[in-house]
């Protein structure tokens, strides 16, 4: 079954805030594979998806899910810290060019 990709978030101005996804868009990616993974194995199972959702193998791979999306948030934060460190990307400023001094 093919995902749907959860769209980035966007500021005001249509520029990215982060890089790659946030923690909410992850954890709210996984939920929807779980979903639907929980959804085929209640088919081939006879059972319901919430009852595949409750159980120890979905259980288990939405723990481990939890781990891997820690390790995603780290990576991320380290790849912008580089990206920043070789001026890859702007430093805060108003995202026209403008290298500011400010945060990312």
């Amino acid at each position: 079954m093919e995902q749907e990709q959860t769209p980035p978030t966007a500021t005001p101005s249509g520029r990215l805030d982060t890089l790659g996804m946030t923690e909410a868009e992850l954890f709210a990616y996984l939920e929807e594979i779980l979903r639907e993974e929980a959804i085929e194995a209640a088919e081939a199972n006879e059972t319901t998806p919430a009852e595949e959702l409750a159980s120890p193998g979905f259980m288990a791979a939405r723990a481990a899910s939890t781990y891997a999306i820690s390790l995603i948030l780290a990576n991320n934060a380290y790849l912008a810290r580089h990206l920043l460190d070789l001026g890859a990307l702007p430093v805060g400023g108003t995202g026209d060019g403008d290298r500011g001094t400010g945060a990312v």
